[in-house]
Order: C-alpha cells, then sequence, then structure tokens
C-alpha cells in the first residue's frame, strides 16, 4: 500500500464529502432466494465514502496519474483530484473487472471511493489516493464497496449479502477465493437488484475482497501539495498558520513589526517576516532561509516543521508533503 494509505485524515475534510451510491431496487422476489433479518436498531456509519461525478481533466506525468473529478452540486464536496495508482482498484462496471488508465476518459461518469480514514490534501480541489474508482461504462451492473460482518451485513446496517454457488468471488489480484474468505472483510460487490426488506439484500454476481487495512496508523494532521513553493535559494516553504494550526497551535499576527506568534500549551516560537531568526525553547534558530510574506500568508522552510513545531515530515511517493505529529 502507499503511504498514503498509512495515515488517518481530517474529520473536517471527509464531512463534507455525501455517501451512498445509487442501488437497483425489486420489490418482488422468490422467496426461497432470501431470508428476512431485522435491522439493527443502533445508527451505524457507512466504512467507505463514495464521491460520483464526471471526469474534467486527465493530468499525467511521468511520476503520476490524477483525474479531475466534478459533480453538479450546491452542498457538500463539488470536486476532486484522484490519484490512479497501481495499490488501488480500477474497475470496469460493464467487464466487472479491473479496467485499465487508458479507459478513462474526459466526460466519463465514474465513482471515486475511498475509506473514511484516508488522507485529504487541504486543497481546492482536494488530492486523495483512493481505495477503488469504478468507471460506470454503460453496464447493467451496480457497485457498492463496503465493510461488511461475519453476518454479511455492511457496516451501516443498510445492505446485506446473500452468497450464490455462481457469485464470482476474487482476492484484489483476481485470484479466486472461497466464500468463508468474505466474511468480516472490505468487499466490492457487483449486483443488479436489492430486495426492499429492511435491511435491503442482494446476491452478488461478482464479489471482489480487499486486501485488510492496517489496525493501526498515526494520525496524519496535514498534506500539503500545491500548497508547498520553492523560493529562489531553492528552499521549500511551507504555509505557516495552515500547518501550525492544523498541529494545534494558535497562530497570532502583529503588524506592526511583521512577526508571528506561535502557542501550544508551554510550546511557544516567534518569528519576523525576513530574519532567519527563530525563538525556540528560550534558544535562537537559524533555518535554510527566513520567513517570507506572500499574498498575505506566511511561508517558512519545510524543516520549520521539524525543528520548531516538532512534526514529524514526509514525503509521498507522489510528492506530497505529509506532516504528522
Amino acid at each position: 500500500m502507499s503511504n498514503m494509505k498509512r495515515f488517518l485524515s481530517l474529520g473536517l475534510s471527509l464531512a463534507m464529502v455525501l455517501t451512498g451510491g445509487t442501488m437497483a431496487f425489486a420489490n418482488e422476489m422468490d422467496e426461497t432466494d432470501v431470508e428476512t433479518i431485522s435491522a439493527p436498531i443502533e445508527e451505524q456509519e457507512f466504512e467507505y465514502i463514495r464521491f460520483e461525478g464526471v471526469v474534467e481533466e486527465i493530468d499525467e506525468t511521468e511520476d503520476s496519474y490524477r483525474i479531475l473529478v466534478k459533480k453538479d452540486t450546491d452542498e457538500g464536496l463539488d470536486a476532486l483530484y484522484a490519484y490512479i495508482t497501481e495499490d488501488m482498484l480500477l474497475l470496469s462496471e460493464k467487464n466487472m473487472d479491473a479496467a485499465a488508465k487508458e479507459d478513462i476518459e474526459v466526460g466519463m461518469d465514474i465513482s471515486v471511493i475511498y475509506h473514511k480514514t484516508t488522507v485529504m490534501a487541504l486543497s481546492y480541489p482536494p488530492l486523495l489516493g483512493p481505495d477503488v474508482v469504478v468507471l460506470h461504462d454503460g453496464a447493467e451492473h451496480s457497485t457498492y464497496v463496503e465493510y461488511f460482518d461475519d453476518e454479511l451485513l455492511s457496516a451501516d446496517g443498510s445492505l446485506r449479502l446473500n452468497l450464490a454457488d455462481e457469485t464470482e468471488i476474487v482476492d484484489f489480484n483476481g485470484n479466486a477465493l472461497a466464500k468463508e474468505d468474505v466474511y468480516g472483510r472490505d468487499l466490492v460487490i457487483f449486483y443488479s437488484i436489492v430486495m426492499t426488506s429492511h435491511p435491503g439484500q442482494t446476491t452478488p454476481h461478482k464479489i471482489i475482497v480487499m486486501p485488510e487495512r492496517e489496525e493501526e496508523a498515526p494520525d496524519a494532521a496535514i498534506i500539503l501539495t500545491e500548497e508547498v513553493i520553492t523560493i529562489d535559494e531553492g528552499v521549500s516553504m511551507i504555509p505557516l498558520r495552515m500547518v501550525a494550526e492544523a498541529l494545534g497551535f494558535e497562530v497570532t499576527w502583529n503588524a506592526e513589526d511583521k512577526s508571528i506568534e506561535v502557542v501550544r500549551g508551554p510550546n511557544w516560537s516567534k518569528l519576523t517576516i525576513d530574519r532567519n531568526v527563530y525563538n525556540f525553547a528560550k534558544m535562537l534558530v537559524k533555518l535554510e532561509s527566513a520567513p517570507v510574506l506572500i499574498d498575505g500568508s506566511t511561508y517558512v522552510p519545510m524543516s520549520f516543521a521539524e525543528q520548531v513545531l516538532q512534526a514529524n515530515v514526509e514525503i509521498s511517493e507522489i510528492g506530497s508533503v505529509i506532516i504528522t505529529e
């Protein structure tokens, strides 16, 4: 799995995204094909978030491949960038099988599906590495991605799976699996009909069992992409307020002497625009470059996050700067 998959996202980013997908329902079904069960009383939540939209742009470089997906909405998130990588599933709804990057076209309807803990870069549109991308390429099938428990009930309690002998079950790499391998796992299901019981029930045509997620991961504070700038000296600079506040610091700007104070509990630092001297822990620290003011925002060297804010800094496989406590 990529570096990005090892971190947890900011709740604020996820709160903006609408969940769920479109299901086809049937009012009548042979009673021998289904088993009616009672719905759970407690309210449950989706494990996976689904963003449905249209491919507006394809951006391919030597090192990365990403798509811009937009949807027409006045509420919540209306656009995002999704990186297409080898450690995610790119699927054709029509073929119920893997698709290639070359199959993605501008104007195509698409679903970007990612776990609720996925890191999302705080830019606009935000950037993320999804778990599954589904091409809606003219099929009669629908897709659904979710965690299913030991009774094959989805995490939110809305859908139960009934396995048939003809249901195809494979792993991430397309290798055949047995029915017992789907219990208590994250699944991609291809289906046509959902019975209008409560919860809804369906017999999938195909199931892809996703790799098990790491149970523990460090909390991610922020991911920076386009926000990182390089000044003439070749120093990478990051936006101070965005990073510091994401780490829980209070940032105060003093216009009179163009200084900034950064405080979190006993941790205090002060810096001044164009002066390469940083007050930290009763010491004076010099970094690669002085703070600069660009378009009303203060930028500091990337090393400021490590040496002054005492955070961890990593560069992901796709070049994003990941800053964590």
